[in-house]
């Protein structure tokens, strides 16, 4: 969606407009949104190896941390848990939004 949301305002670009389908296919698939969220994509999966092992293997160790989360803080059992949550999610949507969209050019002043 956010993919769409930066093609969208990039298309709209006075220096895009000339463009075909093809080049602004090709346009966004180099804007540094892609990279960006390629890293994304490589963090979540190593965050996912690392918790798999150490609820896997390192269970003592995942239980002392499931038990200090829930005795110091105040969010993880309660109604707004998954409210919270959504605050790392959307910052990090938004930094996606502003670094894949392209920057608009300005007149030079002479």
């Amino acid at each position: 969606m956010i993919r769409w949301l930066v093609d969208w305002r990039n298309n709209k670009l006075e220096k895009n407009k000339h463009l075909s389908e093809e080049e602004k296919q090709a346009a966004g698939d180099r804007s540094e949104g892609v990279l960006i969220s390629s890293g994304y994509i490589a963090g979540g999966a190593l965050a996912g190896i690392v918790i798999a092992f150490s609820a896997g293997i390192m269970t003592d160790f995942d239980k002392k941390m499931g038990d200090w989360a829930a005795a110091n803080n105040p969010f993880i059992n309660s109604g707004y848990a998954d409210a919270l949550s959504l605050i790392p999610f959307g910052l990090i949507a938004l930094v996606l939004y502003f670094v894949g969209r392209e920057k608009p050019q300005t007149e030079r002043q002479s």
